[in-house]
């Protein structure tokens, strides 16, 4: 039956339960503490009475002896000083009285072998506490009782009772109402947090949990889950961008392989100069998509830090730029290629030696594809404290202002400066940066329209 109750009933009522025995167990131990004090604070009088009374005799009776004519004084003596709630009786050996003072007390009978211990009797509904101790003097034994009624006391822990049962009874209504109020607070993240699910399931999936600026367990998991959203929302919109990119830019090879298959169906038969250049052209077509689609893979992996890096050992980078120059004045033997002093660079870069080549190859091919007649590449390096610097400047023409903010993005072309006609899918500088910033670097590229560009390569060291 509990279990089918919702959370916050739940809630309440187990606040409610446990604020109700915290409540009685304290109020017990409360009525327990105060009856014991009030019960030693009789016991102390009644043996105080009896000590003040015995001294008295004792005193008396130094000078006289006990008769009936000193009983009688004694008697109006202790009459003058009696209280209500009290009782002074004096008994013989043989258990004849030989005066008794009591007010309002009723006829009692104490137990002879019990002599100076303090007894305790239940006579017409009145609690009552007794206690006697033998005297001796030069003709007389007997013995001295001094009772206590002590029902108003006890009364008065009754209605202590009574009133901690009806505090109680209060703070177990009050207990009901603030652990209802109290579990509302508590599960309104958990209801937000519900509502924004049934939402994303519902296809929207940029709604997020509200957070409130308390550092709570159901905060954090309100932080957690949009923080989980976040990716979820990431990755999706990486597939779509993948899918996007992946048949805009393969519908153009595709219509092209198409075309000359269609051209070759129709005359290539017979004609071999159209066979052979249909089918050239195919195969670079073919080729254009594996790198396309090789690319774009790549790119994916990385935006999804899902790239593996293996262990690699840091890499020298005056080395790589060495065989890195070498490969390209051998391709382009117009290049002009000039390498900086590389002696203020003294440790190694914290990055995977093929990686950083394929950074490098990327940059070089952009200057040269995007360079005048003339081509000219200017490579410097430094090193700061931890960190190592690469400048790639070339003298090609640039780009333009609008442009620059938007060439890291995915296939972004510029009229002139990413134009198909030079080549590449506009994947390189996307590729190159991603690459970087997997090894806690970064890539700036800084230009000015028609006098070159420079691409700034930061990494960290060993």
């Amino acid at each position: 039956m509990f279990n089918k109750l919702s959370i916050r009933w739940r809630i309440t009522i187990t606040i409610a339960v446990l604020m109700f025995f915290i409540f009685t167990l304290c109020n017990l131990i409360q009525l327990g503490l105060i009856q014991m004090s009030v019960m030693n604070q009789q016991q102390h009088r009644i043996e105080k009475r009896l000590n003040e009374t015995s001294a008295y005799l004792d005193e008396d009776y130094k000078t006289k002896k006990p008769n009936a004519a000193s009983f009688a004084e004694n008697k109006k003596f202790f009459e003058k000083i009696i209280q209500n709630n009290e009782m002074i009786r004096l008994l013989d050996k043989d258990g004849r009285v030989k005066f008794i003072v009591s007010r309002t007390m009723p006829k009692i009978y104490i137990n002879k072998n019990d002599v100076g211990k303090i007894q305790k009797y239940r006579l017409h509904n009145q609690e009552i506490l007794i206690i006697n101790k033998p005297l001796h003097y030069k003709n007389f034994d007997g013995v001295l009782e001094v009772a206590m009624n002590v029902e108003i006391f006890s009364k008065f822990i009754k209605e202590s009772f009574m009133i901690l049962i009806l505090g109680t009874i209060i703070s177990l209504i009050l207990s009901m109402f603030s652990g209802y109020f109290l579990s509302k607070r508590i599960i309104n993240p958990i209801k937000n947090l519900n509502q924004t699910m049934i939402k994303i399931k519902n296809n929207q999936l940029k709604e997020r949990v509200i957070v409130g600026e308390t550092k709570d367990e159901l905060s954090e998991l309100g932080l957690l889950f949009n923080k989980m959203m976040d990716e979820l929302e990431a990755s999706i919109t990486r597939q779509k961008r993948f899918v996007e990119d992946a048949s805009h830019e393969l519908r153009t090879p595709l219509a092209i392989i198409h075309g000359h298959l269609s051209l070759v169906n129709r005359w290539g038969k017979k004609d071999e100069t159209v066979l052979e250049n249909s089918l050239n052209t195919c195969i670079n077509e073919a080729n254009r998509m594996i790198i396309l689609t090789n690319e774009l893979l790549q790119l994916t992996k990385l935006e999804k830090n899902t790239e593996k890096i293996e262990q690699y050992a840091p890499t020298n980078i005056i080395e790589v730029l060495n065989e890195i120059i070498n490969n390209y004045q051998l391709l382009h033997e117009e290049l002009e290629i000039h390498l900086g002093e590389t002696n203020r660079v003294v440790n190694k870069a914290n990055i995977a030696r093929e990686h950083l080549m394929q950074i490098l190859i990327i940059l070089f091919d952009n200057a040269v594809k995007y360079s005048k007649e003339h081509t000219k590449i200017d490579i410097s390096t430094s090193q700061v404290a931890n960190r190592i610097e690469i400048k790639v400047s070339d003298n090609g023409i640039g780009i333009k202002e609008e442009d620059i903010n938007h060439i890291f993005d995915r296939f972004y072309r510029a009229d002139k400066a990413r134009s198909r006609a030079n080549g590449g899918n506009g994947l390189g500088l996307s590729i190159a940066k991603n690459l970087i910033e997997n090894y806690g670097g970064d890539l700036k590229i800084t230009s000015k329209n028609g006098k070159g560009t420079t691409a700034i390569i930061t990494l960290n060291t060993i």
